[in-house]
């Protein structure tokens, strides 16, 4: 089977370490990505992650994993466990300017059906999220509840 990779890169208006906290801060996760967070953020720390919908509820989902790479404001990476198999997600995050860019590659991915169709709804939901992340660092904005009806920390 070949791999491939969703590759994103988004430059955000606050400092390395406010980017890395929103990665992985179980509270400011909440805020932006996850409807609820459990994450022990170093090499070997464990995560849970948890997304709820308002009415759709067929896809709340929990994904966990275990931390593979920790360096603070610099880089995050774990294994992004799913039913057809195993993915890695892999942030690294530099200074640009006064803020900071952050390059996602989620990689592993497989080429058939199934896999094509979840590898098309991972790079969309990143897409967003990156945005939404980028939203609540440079302005507190949070568009999950609006957009995309998941239940946040404000409807929960």
């Amino acid at each position: 089977m070949a791999e491939r990779t969703i590759a994103q890169t988004i430059e955000i208006e606050a400092s390395p370490s406010a980017v890395f906290r929103a990665l992985t801060d179980a509270d400011e996760l909440s805020r932006w990505w996850t409807t609820s967070a459990e994450s022990d953020p170093r090499t070997g720390g464990s995560f849970s992650y948890t997304w709820e919908f308002e009415e759709q509820t067929e896809r709340n989902h929990t994904r966990e994993g275990v931390y593979a790479d920790v360096t603070p404001d610099e880089h995050i990476r774990y294994d992004w466990p799913m039913p057809l198999g195993n993915t890695v997600v892999d942030f690294r995050l530099g200074a640009a300017g006064d803020g900071t860019s952050l390059t996602l590659e989620h990689e592993d991915w497989g080429t058939d059906g199934d896999w094509d169709q979840a590898y098309e709804m991972h790079a969309g939901g990143w897409q967003f999220f990156l945005g939404n992340l980028k939203s609540y660092l440079e302005r507190g904005e949070d568009r999950r509840g609006s957009e995309m009806g998941m239940k946040t920390a404000a409807s929960v």
